[in-house]
């Protein structure tokens, strides 16, 4: 393989095993104090997650390149169901259908790919597009096992899967060479994303808190789901135009949306930074900035510098990450090494979306005046 193709298969296994993170960070608010972390859960859904992104990165790479599709490519989410290989799991969804999970998310990956990517109303992307459909439902509801749905809590664990396997969805169609969802959708893609990104970081935060989590529609949704939601939109809306060769390098500080958490504490600083709560809503934003400009800054040496500060920053968890969570966070046991690559997970995937507005105009090849005045070849008279 090429080196692009190399970096595009290395980003998407980045994005693949932070939303295998995430998606187990839902995992456990679904299962609540019976949650628990082994060896397993890194080989059989993070290994995979990561697996299906670096597949995925791969059709996103050949497609960019106009190479035809490629059918097995377009069965990556079939990975995911390497969780069955697991012999108590795969008795327990024969005995008792517990572990089916594995295959509705798969089934729903795979539908959407089909049902977002065909651009035709033709009977199979009907069918595929009422699968999806109920896949979506049913993931997006089983939410409603960590609360019920006229709570915050339940609302929030409720969107959260159904965002991710939104963003699944919408990754599957990379392998088909054309698909309905063009630049203009970026700016939703964006937002679900971002959605995804700020429940998943949200769910960091739970585990971190442990029993004393609680969730409120001011405080998760107020200040944690909604800039994220809007500073993915933001991001995605700066793609789009930068596609169009209007890049809107501002936009670059679209994270410091979170720190409208702020706000309300700007009458009391004292309070404000007294647990921690506050300067995490700076230092989340400011990471994800100084991670952007590390990756695409113009210059060398403002990418040096912020290479450095972003590096020493990831490190601290390293270091503090017992002193915080408590013995359990520690990186050398399953349930801390879950943890550290969530949290990294999501700073650099934040920091590679937050850089999409640094990124130059891509080069578009313009037709001559001769080419762009004749007619199609169809319509030449022999």
């Amino acid at each position: 393989m090429t080196r692009q193709a190399w970096v595009a298969v290395s980003v998407g296994a980045l994005v693949g095993l932070t939303w295998a993170a995430g998606l187990r960070a839902w995992m456990a608010q679904l299962s609540g104090d019976e949650s628990a972390v082994s060896g397993l859960t890194l080989v059989l859904i993070l290994l995979p997650g990561a697996a299906v992104g670096g597949v995925l990165g791969r059709a996103a790479e050949r497609r960019a390149q106009g190479h035809p599709p490629t059918r097995w490519l377009m069965l990556a989410p079939t990975l995911l169901t390497v969780a069955l290989l697991d012999p108590e799991i795969f008795t327990a969804l024969l005995r008792t259908g517990e572990g089916s999970g594995a295959l509705l998310v798969v089934a729903t990956a795979l539908t959407g790919g089909v049902a977002l990517s065909s651009r035709r109303w033709t009977t199979a992307r009907v069918t595929a597009l009422v699968v999806w459909g109920l896949g979506m439902m049913a993931v997006t509801f089983i939410g409603t096992m960590a609360g019920p749905a006229s709570t915050a809590r339940g609302v929030w664990v409720c969107l959260l899967g159904g965002s991710l396997m939104l963003v699944l969805s919408v990754a599957s169609t990379l392998p088909h060479q054309q698909g309905s969802l063009q630049d203009g959708a970026l700016t939703w893609v964006g937002a679900a994303a971002g959605f995804a990104w700020a429940g998943s970081l949200r769910g960091f935060m739970a585990e971190i808190v442990g029993d004393g989590s609680n969730a409120s529609w001011l405080g998760t949704f107020g200040w944690v789901l909604l800039p994220g939601t809007l500073a993915g939109a933001l991001l995605g809306w700066a793609e789009r135009e930068r596609r169009r060769g209007r890049p809107h390098r501002v936009l670059v500080w679209s994270p410091l949306l979170f720190g409208a958490v702020l706000l309300p504490g700007l009458t009391d600083l004292g309070a404000l930074l007294e647990d921690g709560i506050g300067g995490g809503a700076i230092a989340v934003p400011i990471m994800l900035v100084v991670g952007a400009f590390a990756l695409a800054a113009c210059q060398v040496w403002v990418r040096l510098v912020c290479t450095i500060v972003f590096v020493a920053a990831l490190s601290v968890w390293s270091i503090t990450a017992t002193a915080v969570g408590g013995a359990e966070f520690a990186v050398n046991t399953p349930y801390g090494a879950w943890a550290t690559i969530l949290y990294f997970g999501l700073l650099v995937t934040g920091a590679l979306a937050t850089s999409l507005p640094l990124r130059s105009a891509p080069h578009r090849v313009r037709p001559s005046a001769a080419t762009a005045a004749a007619p199609p070849a169809e319509e030449v008279a022999p």
